[in-house]
């Protein structure tokens, strides 16, 4: 089994799905089978007799790489079909009739997702954890994609505000997914794999809005909807027809939603990796309210086009370097990577207030991207690593809670600073802010490897 990074196989996944191999008469056979190898194989595999679970059997692929291709598309889709409604959402709004406060009215149905989503994506973690991964990320597309297909039937305000409250509340695909990669992979495997599903999530982060923007124009905003969830719904039978869930972790008592809050705070590296996922949140979201204004102030009349692609920078940066960081993280470790991306973003944070041109500012953004795709692989990682399998939907839900929580409250902080001391000084703000994270990321690392070592010598005195 080669180890190299899966991503590398995406572009053919299509490929893969619409050929698994060809068909062949089978010795003593009474139909056509589809395999992979001209090597014969049990009559009792031809279509006619057999579910189609078998016939994925008979397939070359492991079940988990298998999983990880279908995983990442259907990562992709549901993401791309998120970010596709977030760039038309305040013109939606206006079309429905809001004329005044309509700048209100935005941030408030902007929100309305990330509120919903911090309290309930615990919920479904659990539940995923106690029926497994699997069907709650079934649940997650089927109800985003109605959910979808309801917007575009709105006929106030009140009725997006509604749904996008709903799709916050609703949610738990990605997280499902990257659970479910995580339990269900050879453990030398796991730090890779789940960076390929943040891979694909960040990938279709990038790509939607300029979809989302190419189907309005084309069929209007209600179609546009439509689209997304037709999306969502496509994840949806990828999902069901080729995933397979083989490791359903049994919890052992039942919990509480409080008791599940409880223990990742009390545990170190389940807490520790919480932080950073919101700190990622703050570091790439928190400027998104003044970064239109900051880059025209630097550029005057730059196109549009240009701006739009400054703002998809960090999301180039970690599909290119996400593998990388991974990489680097099983040969030294996953823990060190939080501290050090934290520091060296917060670094090129606070230098990003002092080019004076757009194409500066542009390159030292990109690389600002680098230093925080190191956050959310090393995190996901973690998990998989260190949390017991039976908690580690619930693990993942949290992390994607957190990062809910960063990316409400980051772009609320940074508008604040912006209007006291100027837009240029939200940077240095920022600056300022990740490198104290960083520096207290780095005595709680310290303390991790404090309490290992402690552990350890008391396994070897009772020896």
């Amino acid at each position: 089994m080669k180890n190299s990074f899966p991503c590398r196989e995406l572009p053919f996944i299509f490929a893969f799905f619409c050929a698994f191999g060809r068909r062949r008469r089978l010795p003593g056979a009474s139909g056509w089978c589809k395999i992979t190898k001209k090597t014969a194989v049990p009559a009792a595999c031809a279509l006619p007799a057999v579910s189609f679970e078998v016939w994925l059997e008979v397939t070359a692929m492991p079940y988990y790489r298998r999983n990880l291709l279908t995983l990442c598309v259907a990562v992709f889709l549901a993401s791309s079909a998120w970010q596709q409604v977030v760039p038309f959402l305040p013109l939606f709004l206006q079309d429905l009739g809001v004329k005044e406060g309509l700048n209100q009215w935005s941030g408030v149905v902007y929100a309305l997702h990330y509120i919903s989503a911090i309290f309930f994506l615990p919920f479904w973690g659990k539940l995923a954890d106690r029926y497994g991964r699997k069907p709650l990320v079934l649940r997650a597309g089927i109800c985003l994609s109605l959910l979808y297909f309801a917007m575009s039937f709105a006929r106030s305000p009140y009725h997006v505000a509604v749904v996008r409250f709903l799709n916050g509340a609703l949610t738990g695909f990605i997280p499902g997914a990257t659970a479910l990669v995580a339990t269900n992979t050879p453990r030398e495997l796991t730090g890779r794999y789940v960076a390929a599903i943040q891979t694909a999530s960040a990938g279709g982060t990038i790509i939607g809005p300029a979809i989302g923007g190419a189907l309005a124009d084309l069929f209007g905003f209600r179609g546009a909807l439509q689209a997304s969830g037709l999306m969502v719904f496509t994840a949806v039978l990828l999902v069901l027809v080729f995933v397979v869930e083989h490791n359903k972790t049994v919890i052992a008592s039942p919990t509480t939603i409080r008791q599940d809050v409880q223990t990742a705070f009390s545990h170190p590296v389940l807490f520790g990796t919480m932080l950073a996922m919101g700190f990622t949140a703050f570091a790439t979201l928190s400027l998104q309210p003044v970064l239109t204004l900051y880059l025209t102030e630097l550029s005057g009349e730059a196109a549009n086009w240009l701006r739009g692609a400054i703002f998809s920078l960090p999301g180039v940066a970690f599909m290119l370097t996400a593998s990388l960081w991974t990489r680097w993280g099983e040969r030294a470790g996953f823990e060190p990577l939080m501290p050090l991306g934290l520091l060296l973003s917060g670094v090129l944070a606070a230098i990003l207030a002092w080019p004076r041109s757009i194409y500066g500012f542009a390159f030292l953004y990109f690389v600002m991207g680098i230093c925080v795709a190191a956050l959310r692989p090393a995190a996901a990682a973690l998990v998989a690593l260190k949390v017991e399998e039976g908690f580690q939907g619930r693990a993942y839900a949290l992390q994607q809670s957190a990062f809910m929580f960063g990316g409400f409250a980051g772009p609320l902080l940074t508008g604040a600073v912006g209007e006291l001391l100027g837009t240029r000084w939200t940077f240095v703000w920022l600056g300022l802010f990740l490198v104290a994270s960083a520096l207290f990321m780095h005595r709680l690392v310290q303390s991790w490897k404090r309490q290992a070592k402690v552990q350890l010598s008391g396994a070897v005195t009772k020896i």
